[in-house]
């Protein structure tokens, strides 16, 4: 009995470290698609698009401090592509298993609608 607990121990805490990168991941996502969708209203990377990501990755209970954002290029025109990414790096750790270093990475691409 004790052997079957070492050894499903190991596949719970897989499940959970999962659920938590799964979270992670998720609000990137959002805050990546909702950044790239600001950045083409504006037709620029300014501070308001880093406000808006940074919000929605606070409502997804993220701290926007432990995320890279990239929005390039910094200017766009009418029908131009803009895109944003998100970068974050998360610890895997599952005990008695292995532990790894991971990036996860979001990138939406959203088109200029405002004419500079």
């Amino acid at each position: 009995m004790l052997a079957v607990a070492f050894m499903l121990l190991p596949v719970l805490l897989g499940i959970i470290e999962l659920g938590g990168l799964i979270h992670v991941w998720i609000g990137q996502q959002s805050a990546a698609a909702i950044g790239a969708r600001v950045a083409g209203e504006r037709g620029e990377d300014d501070a308001l698009v880093r406000d808006r990501i940074g919000v929605e990755l606070r409502a997804g209970g993220l701290d926007p401090a432990r995320f890279q954002i990239r929005v390039t290029p910094a200017y766009v025109r009418w029908g131009q592509p803009i895109t944003v990414q998100l970068v974050s790096r998360r610890q895997l750790a599952i005990p008695f298993l292995f532990s790894r270093d991971l990036t996860l990475t979001s990138s939406y691409v959203g088109r200029g609608e405002v004419n500079h």
